[in-house]
């Protein structure tokens, strides 16, 4: 009796099915969770990138503010000085054009204000994730401690020009030091400020009053000082920070 051909095994054949169809799936899967963390990374990759660029550009924008600034209390330092050389004068009256022209220059401010366009794209974006580079982070982070501190001196700044004033007005006719100030008339002097022609008599010029007026310009100037000197700081860390932005970025 002849044996009978056995056929192909059906089980086999549905498990090479299986399989095959697993791995397709899987490979797929595979596949495409690779092409989506790919997209990504190019995706955080510009992002991080165009938040640099950002940042960058804002730093040299606030490098510009601040050499406008610091000028102006380098100015404002010199101008202290001869104030208080001249009103504390024996022959004050002599000289009353350049100590009012000096007091009401004093009144002015320029204050610095930092370009935060970078930053509110940064907060938007989920803070400093997206920049790999730890040094980069440090800087800015250092940057902002220092900006901070600038913008407390501008409202120490504030509170200290509002005693000024007041001082000032013991000593000085008002109605002088407000003519003295014309932004359309006067714009192409220093601070819109026109200088006296001639000496004017002084609205008092008693011991207490001038001392108390030299007492708040001395504030005034020391607050100019400390606020520049961070000034300067915060110079010289933007162009670090940019700096590394620019290496950075070159490098991916």
């Amino acid at each position: 009796m002849s044996q009978q051909k056995k056929g192909p095994n059906p089980f086999k054949e549905y498990f090479l099915q299986f399989l095959m169809l697993f791995l397709a799936v899987l490979l797929g899967a595979i596949g495409e969770n690779y092409r989506e963390e790919y997209a990504n990374e190019n995706v955080e990759r510009n992002m991080e990138r165009e938040t640099l660029i950002a940042m960058a550009n804002d730093l040299s924008m606030d490098t510009v503010n601040l050499d406008k600034s610091i000028t102006n209390k380098s100015e404002k330092e010199v101008l202290a000085k001869k104030l208080i050389t001249l009103i504390t004068a024996k022959n004050i009256n002599e000289s009353t054009k350049d100590i009012y022209y000096c007091a009401r220059v004093m009144t002015s401010r320029e204050v610095f204000s930092a370009s935060e366009g970078a930053v509110m794209q940064l907060q938007n974006s989920g803070g400093y994730s997206m920049i790999k580079s730890k040094k980069i982070i440090e800087q800015i982070n250092k940057y902002h401690y220092v900006k901070e501190k600038i913008y407390k001196l501008n409202d120490t700044e504030e509170h200290i020009l509002i005693q000024y004033r007041i001082a000032a007005s013991k000593i000085f006719k008002a109605d002088v030091l407000s003519n003295m100030l014309n932004a359309n008339e006067y714009k192409n002097y220093k601070y819109s400020i026109k200088p006296l022609d001639t000496n004017v008599p002084l609205f008092a010029t008693s011991p207490s009053s001038i001392n108390e007026f030299v007492f708040w310009v001395s504030s005034a100037n020391g607050n100019q000082s400390s606020n520049k000197a961070q000034m300067l700081l915060l110079k010289e860390l933007g162009k670090d920070l940019i700096k590394s932005i620019n290496e950075h970025l070159s490098q991916h």
